[in-house]
């Protein structure tokens, strides 16, 4: 998969936000394709300024709230504190923590894991993300040398502890291409949080609950995704769904989501 083709690919994790503003009654997603070229896509999707923006807010806010903390992390909730136990399991494991978090966006997750955690000092947080990211996520971590950002994933990133990925494998043509690359970081876990998947055949189908804009987001076999990283030597450790679930029924019922929800997986090598 070429650099560009990986740049291209990459989202912010707002639009988990954007599915939280759409009532369960509204239908997000329209048709099931076999691929993503028949998918009719069309407008920017989240390479605009309507994401960027909201997600560069989102981290500041994120930051803003961190300096008020007293002896609690109080915004460290729903998928953040998820990332913040594993990580710290993990730096009981290790010397320090070197997490990668593949479409990070302006690094809101990084933010809440460094409040989290008790002691963040060995934190080395790597976001891959657009450039939009990249060029102003810098500027909201002044001083702070445990963040990086980087347009493509990087040549080498040795004794990596985390790979972690927060709704952006659905949007991902080459999916397979990517978690075989991430799977060759070597990291002790690879966590995937709020993937759509389950007992149906993979297809693609048409997002559009995001303003001008039509694109395609694929919905997983399970079994497939957990056999791409078993086949790279990992093992599915722990599973579990999100709490929000999707109104799904203008697909086929062979085709939904169990309850409407998305899954995280968790593996480890």
């Amino acid at each position: 998969m070429s650099s560009r083709t990986l740049l291209k690919q990459l989202i912010p994790p707002l639009f988990l936000d954007l599915y939280r503003a759409v009532t369960r009654k509204a239908y997000i997603w329209d048709g099931v394709y076999r691929s993503f070229e028949e998918v009719p896509a069309a407008g920017p999707g989240f390479n605009g300024d309507a994401l960027a923006v909201p997600s560069l807010d989102q981290a500041r806010d994120a930051i803003r709230a961190a300096a008020g903390y007293r002896s609690v992390a109080t915004e460290v909730i729903n998928e953040y504190w998820v990332l913040a136990l594993l990580a710290a399991v993990a730096r009981e494991q290790s010397p320090r923590l070197r997490v990668l978090d593949f479409g990070g966006g302006a690094g809101v997750h990084y933010v809440h894991l460094r409040s989290a955690l008790v002691d963040a000092s060995a934190l080395d947080y790597h976001i891959v993300e657009l450039d939009w990211a990249c060029q102003a996520g810098p500027g909201l971590f002044p001083g702070d040398g445990r963040i990086h950002f980087h347009r493509n994933l990087p040549e080498s990133l040795p004794d990596l502890d985390i790979v972690y990925m927060n709704g952006v494998l659905p949007y991902v043509d080459d999916y397979a291409g990517l978690l075989k690359a991430l799977c060759a970081y070597r990291a002790k876990y690879f966590m995937i949080y709020s993937l759509p998947a389950g007992a149906f055949p993979t297809f693609a189908s048409a997002q559009r609950n995001v303003p001008g804009t039509l694109m395609p987001c694929w919905f997983f076999n399970r079994d497939e995704i957990v056999d791409i990283l078993s086949n790279e030597g990992y093992s599915l450790i722990h599973k579990n769904a999100v709490e929000h679930g999707y109104n799904q029924e203008n697909f086929p019922e062979t085709h939904r989501l169990d309850r409407g929800r998305n899954s995280v997986l968790l593996f480890s090598r």
